[in-house]
C-alpha cells in the first residue's frame, strides 16, 4: 500500500523554476499515495492545521532546494521555528537539501539554524545533501548522519546508467542566464553564434532575462523562455544540444537526460555540483567580470564528449548514494536496486 508523505515543498510560493524542477524530480522519484499526501509551504507559517496534515502522514520530505544558509529562517524562505518543528511527530527527512555560501565564506551556521538542523536530521535515519560542501558543511557542524546522494533533479530520467546523447544534427543550445552575470552572458551568447549554434534563453527568474545591451529599451539579446511549468523547459531538453551558462538547476535537468551542460558558479552551489561529478567550471561571484576569451574555452567544452568522461562513474556512485538514503527511511521510490 502505498503511503501517503508531506512535501515541505519551497515550490508552493516559488519566483524561480528551478524549484519546479526539483518538486517534479522529488515526486517522480518518491512512490507515493498522491490523492492523500499534502504539500506544506515553508515560507509562510504553519497553523495547527497544517501539522495535523502531515503527522497524518508517513514522513514530511523537505524538496531539496537551496535552504542550508547561515541563517536558516527568515521570511520568505523559512518560517518553522525549532517549537514548529517539535510539533511533528514524523521523520523529516531532508532530500537533496544544499547549502549556498559565496566563494570567500565559511561553511558555519547560526545557534538557531544548528538547532534546527541537529532536530531534523535527528528525526530521520539518515538526510541528503545535495553536494560535497553541504556534507562536509553538516559533519563539520556534528552530524553525523548524512549521505552525499546529489540533486534528484540529476537522476529525474530514472535511468540506471548516464550517457551522453549527442544531437549532432541540432544547433540550438539553451543558455541559463543570471541577472548578476548579465554582461558575461552576452559575450557567451555571442561566442555561441559564431560556432554556427542559435541560442535560446531560458531564465528561471524573471531578472534573468538579457537584453542586447545594457540599454533597458533594447530588445531581448535572444528568445526568452521563462513559465512556471517545467513541459516548455522539458521540451527544449529534447529539441536542443545541451545548455550552458549559470543556473545549477537549469543545466542540471538537461544533464539528467544526457545533455551535455556547461556550468559556470556565481557561489558554492554550482561548484560544488561540478567538483562532484567531475565537471569543469568557472567560479565568479555576481559582478565579476569573466573575460571573454576565458567564456569562449569554456563554453567550447560543451561539444566535446570528453568534458563528460567522469560523468558516468560519478553518477552511478551517487545514484547508489541516493538508493541507500532512499530504502533507510524507508521511503519506496523508482530507482530500483
Amino acid at each position: 500500500m502505498r503511503r501517503a508523505l508531506a512535501f515541505i515543498n519551497p515550490r508552493l510560493t516559488t519566483q524561480n523554476v528551478g524549484d519546479i524542477f526539483i518538486e517534479d524530480s522529488v515526486k517522480r522519484i518518491l512512490v507515493h499515495d498522491t490523492a492523500n499526501s499534502v504539500d506544506i509551504d515553508p515560507r509562510r507559517p504553519l497553523h495547527q492545521a497544517d501539522f495535523d496534515r502531515i503527522n497524518h502522514c508517513h514522513a514530511a520530505i523537505i524538496v531539496g532546494t537551496n535552504l542550508w544558509y547561515r541563517e536558516l529562517r527568515r521570511p520568505g524562505r523559512w518560517t518553522l521555528t525549532i517549537d514548529d518543528l517539535r510539533k511533528i511527530r514524523v521523520p523529516v527527512i531532508p532530500f537533496g537539501v544544499g547549502t549556498s555560501r559565496r566563494f570567500d565564506e565559511d561553511d558555519g551556521f547560526a545557534t538557531e539554524t544548528l538547532e534546527q538542523l541537529c532536530w531534523i536530521h535527528g528525526s530521520c535515519t539518515v538526510g541528503s545533501a545535495r553536494d560535497p560542501r553541504t556534507a562536509q558543511a553538516l559533519t563539520a557542524a556534528g552530524i553525523q548522519n548524512v549521505a552525499m546522494t546529489g540533486c534528484p533533479t540529476l537522476f529525474r530520467s530514472l535511468e540506471a546508467c548516464w550517457g551522453l546523447v549527442q544531437k549532432p544534427q541540432a544547433s540550438r543550445v539553451v543558455v541559463t542566464t543570471r541577472n548578476g552575470h548579465s554582461q558575461s552572458a552576452r559575450s557567451l551568447l555571442r561566442h555561441l553564434r559564431a560556432l554556427g549554434l542559435d541560442p535560446v534563453i531560458a531564465a528561471q527568474k524573471p531578472h534573468d532575462r538579457i537584453r542586447r545591451s545594457a540599454n533597458p529599451f533594447s530588445g531581448p539579446a535572444a528568445p526568452t523562455l521563462f513559465r512556471h511549468d517545467i513541459e516548455p523547459y522539458l521540451k527544449l531538453v529534447k529539441e536542443t544540444l545541451g545548455a550552458v551558462g549559470w543556473r545549477l538547476h537549469g543545466n542540471m535537468l538537461h544533464l539528467a537526460h544526457g545533455n551535455p551542460a556547461i556550468f559556470f558558479a556565481n557561489n558554492s552551489r554550482a561548484q560544488s555540483f561540478c567538483e562532484a561529478f567531475g565537471l569543469p567550471c568557472i567560479s565568479a561571484a555576481d559582478g565579476e567580470k569573466i573575460e571573454p576569451e576565458r567564456i569562449a574555452e569554456h563554453a567550447s567544452l560543451l561539444q566535446d564528449p570528453l568534458t563528460f568522461r567522469k560523468v558516468p562513474e560519478r553518477y552511478q556512485a551517487a545514484r547508489g548514494a541516493m538508493v541507500r538514503f532512499l530504502d533507510a527511511n524507508g521511503l519506496e521510490h523508482r530507482l530500483g536496486p
